[in-house]
């Protein structure tokens, strides 16, 4: 496992984190807390979680996994969920961030989060108001570093201006989608990282499950997958028939590797050296060690111009590039 500085933090982190947002769904907490201490003795150090998943339950089951373990790690939350039916029970507001810190910290077992990221925007509360809390936090030792998930480049330039002017402590990483077929961060986002030095976590590097090939054009997904249990998130934004047929032409590049297509999407992910660390979120101990698959090698120059004819540099699947008559993609 190679390891990185996270941004200007200072801290070092690995090529992959673990995503918890499966646990206490359709990982049960005994397998989640088994992934977990895998994980942290292959040298992953880096777990992702947020108060929003599972209404908290993936924050229990990995505060439970980290007893003994947590220095070893760098834990990293996040805030904005509805975590309750009154009116005030989501958002940004100080209100809702001062109240709900203290709620993670509990079920996380811990003193401190080491990095508290904006989970995504809330269109109610002004971002100022939202930084103050958040260095609030950080200020009173309950909050390492600030981190911004899910928001324009301009809006995290914003957020950086002020807290210049106040003298605030600023994001120093983001957290976004960033996959073979959702390159939209490469226009504006990944140069914006790189020229503030802010560290960049890639979620959702194979896709929501997309470039694991298993998904096909005019067949019914299967059963035990996240379209097949009926996941509303890859229903709505990931089954595009576009990205289908991307992976499975991924198929023989990652062949020539003796890598599955899986490996293949989150090496190249990687291979992106504004990427500070890429999210994996296994359900079992298989995808798990697919997932490690990924590490150790490279792709060459010629294969990832093969890639960048799939899905051209700073777009997505079903947008752009999307030609019916695409020879890459091998159409009529």
């Amino acid at each position: 496992m190679d390891y990185v500085n996270f941004g200007s933090t200072g801290i070092q982190v690995s090529q992959l984190s673990l995503g918890t947002m499966l646990f206490g769904s359709t990982c049960a907490e005994n397998d989640a807390i088994q992934l977990t201490h895998r994980a942290i003795s292959d040298g992953i150090n880096v777990i992702d979680t947020a108060n929003g998943y599972n209404n908290g339950l993936s924050e229990e089951i990995v505060g439970k996994a980290l007893i003994g373990h947590r220095n070893d790690v760098v834990l990293i939350t996040k805030v904005n969920a509805k975590m309750g039916n009154g009116v005030n029970d989501g958002g940004l507001s100080r209100f809702h961030i001062l109240k709900e810190v203290e709620n993670s910290l509990k079920r996380l077992n811990t003193d401190h989060i080491d990095v508290y990221f904006i989970h995504r925007r809330d269109l109610n509360t002004p971002l100022e108001e939202t930084i103050l809390a958040m260095d609030q936090l950080v200020q009173s030792g309950k909050v390492r570093y600030i981190g911004i998930s899910n928001h324009k480049a301009w809006e995290i330039c914003n957020s950086i201006m002020f807290s210049e002017l106040h003298n605030l402590d600023s994001v120093a990483c983001i957290q976004d989608l960033y996959n073979i077929v959702d390159r939209d961060v490469e226009v504006e986002l990944l140069p914006f990282t790189e020229n503030f030095n802010l560290g960049f976590m890639a979620y959702s590097p194979l896709g929501r499950g997309m470039l694991t090939g298993k998904y096909l054009v005019y067949q019914k997904p299967p059963k035990d997958s996240r379209a097949g249990r009926g996941d509303v998130r890859i229903l709505e934004s990931g089954m595009r028939q576009h990205s289908m047929e991307v992976a499975q032409s991924l198929k023989p590049i990652a062949e020539k590797y003796g890598k599955s297509v899986s490996q293949l999407a989150v090496n190249w992910v990687l291979g992106n050296p504004i990427v500070s660390t890429a999210i994996i979120g296994p359900r079992t101990f298989e995808q798990y060690e697919n997932n490690l698959g990924a590490l150790g090698w490279e792709i060459d120059s010629k294969d990832a111009e093969l890639i960048d004819q799939l899905v051209p540099p700073g777009e997505h699947t079903g947008f752009g590039f999307n030609d019916p008559a695409n020879p890459v993609l091998g159409r009529p």
